[in-house]
């Protein structure tokens, strides 16, 4: 009789419960998709080597249409390891790509003790957000003000400090990308979005009312 080795196992379970995620939810499963990691040259697209993207779904989720997918990279250079980031380690996050009605400016929200692993690619200066919880974790940046203060309200600032999952998050054009530290399809996608889903409306709505 062949052993299955336990990574094996896992690997074969987590595309087990991607494609039932993807069939109760009514989204298309792929197992894997080489070009999608790099796409992005940002953090945390832009480290690591072997990159790759696997158990992508996507299709409509919650009114959105989204593409999501678990990005795996290992890291294991002498430069990244002075970059702050542990060598030879394998890392994997849960990304969550939400397609938006049109353009909005670049905006960034990173987790205060994550700032240095972006090193200078964030996009503009830093916008303080009078919310205590908020502010504790996470580090808004962007280059229109006003635009940051009308997505990341007192409201939406609570809702984003109160969910429990390492997360970030970033407008990029017509694209809202969210990645959660070791997240799984199956697990943390409907939740993330949820937690997103006022953050996108009310960048939509700013964008629209300055056009």
């Amino acid at each position: 009789m062949i052993r299955r080795s336990s990574a094996d196992q896992s690997y074969r379970d987590d595309h087990a419960a991607a494609i039932r995620f993807a069939e109760a939810h009514g989204l298309q499963h792929e197992h894997n998709r080489r070009k999608l990691p790099h796409q992005w040259d940002f953090y945390p697209f832009g480290v690591g080597n072997f990159r790759r993207a696997r158990n992508v779904v996507h299709g409509s989720l919650h009114g959105r249409s989204i593409t999501a997918f678990e990005y795996f990279y290992f890291l294991m250079s002498d430069s990244v390891e002075q970059s702050g980031y542990q060598r030879d380690a394998a890392n994997w996050f849960l990304v969550c790509v939400v397609d938006l009605d049109h353009p909005v400016p670049p905006l960034a929200a990173v987790r205060t003790a994550w700032l240095e692993w972006h090193d200078d690619e964030l996009p503009g200066p830093i916008i303080p957000i009078d919310h205590e919880r908020w502010s504790k974790v996470f580090t808004l940046v962007g280059e229109d003000e006003d635009f940051g203060r009308a997505v990341v309200t007192n409201e939406n600032a609570a809702r984003c400090a109160e969910a429990d999952i390492h997360a970030e998050w970033r407008f990029v054009n017509d694209e809202l990308l969210l990645w959660v530290w070791r997240g799984r399809v199956d697990d943390q996608l409907v939740t993330i979005l949820d937690v997103a889903k006022p953050l996108i409306e009310a960048a939509e709505r700013y964008a629209h009312a300055e056009s």
